[in-house]
């Protein structure tokens, strides 16, 4: 997985440096070139919590966990193959802004994620600060804004049906990571039950705001 995100990123970067290198600095290019730098850094993040990350705990039993882990997270690369289409400036301007801000979300929800970060369904430590304490899957909200950008950018067929594909396994993900979390955090029953799993309660977010305050 390590060299895969290297891999990646050292060719991300070097389309960015032929990019920042070449033709007229336009509003709509700088917004498309921060789109790019927001991707490396979420990458790049990704890298140092590989890496860095520690001992699991528990992880998912079977074929399935490793699958659906799998395709959730790299089904989008074959959106490499899908021919781009001609979309209005608006709409790439709008794609780009939803893109960076999904990535910058990302950064955040990893960066609080840290050390317990993992592709594979495992439980390493609970974390239930920061953006997990409005949701107990953030990351996942996240990655499916950036996907979002990715529909808006190139709005194909293709585009959407790969982006479905890669949510339902996300999901599936998700599910199996509960399983694991459960079964290693007796506590976890009781976060589960005050914390929603994808979309913020309004309660929940009075009941945190009040906290902060």
């Amino acid at each position: 997985m390590t060299l895969y995100f290297t891999f990646w990123v050292t060719l991300k970067a070097a389309g960015l440096v032929a990019a920042v290198r070449s033709g007229e600095w336009t509003a709509a290019r700088i917004i498309d070139v921060m789109a790019d730098i927001a991707a490396i850094g979420f990458m790049v993040l990704m890298i140092i919590t590989t890496v860095a990350r520690l001992s699991p705990v528990k992880t998912a039993g079977g074929l399935e966990p490793r699958i659906a882990a799998l395709i959730g997270s790299f089904a989008t690369v074959s959106l490499i193959a899908v021919p781009p289409v001609w979309t209005a400036p608006q709409l790439q301007l709008v794609a780009d802004l939803v893109t960076i801000a999904g990535f910058v979300l990302c950064i955040l929800c990893l960066w609080w994620l840290g050390r317990s970060f993992s592709i594979i369904a495992q439980a390493r430590r609970l974390v239930t600060e920061g953006p997990y304490r409005m949701v107990r899957h953030p990351l996942y909200v996240c990655e499916a804004i950036v996907m979002l950008g990715l529909v808006l950018r190139n709005p194909r067929w293709a585009t959407i049906v790969i982006c479905a594909v890669a949510l339902v396994f996300q999901y599936r993900r998700l599910v199996n990571e509960e399983k694991v979390l459960r079964s290693a955090f007796p506590e976890y029953d009781d976060y589960a039950r005050a914390t929603p799993m994808l979309i913020p309660s309004i309660s929940v977010l009075r009941g945190r705001s009040i906290s902060g305050a």
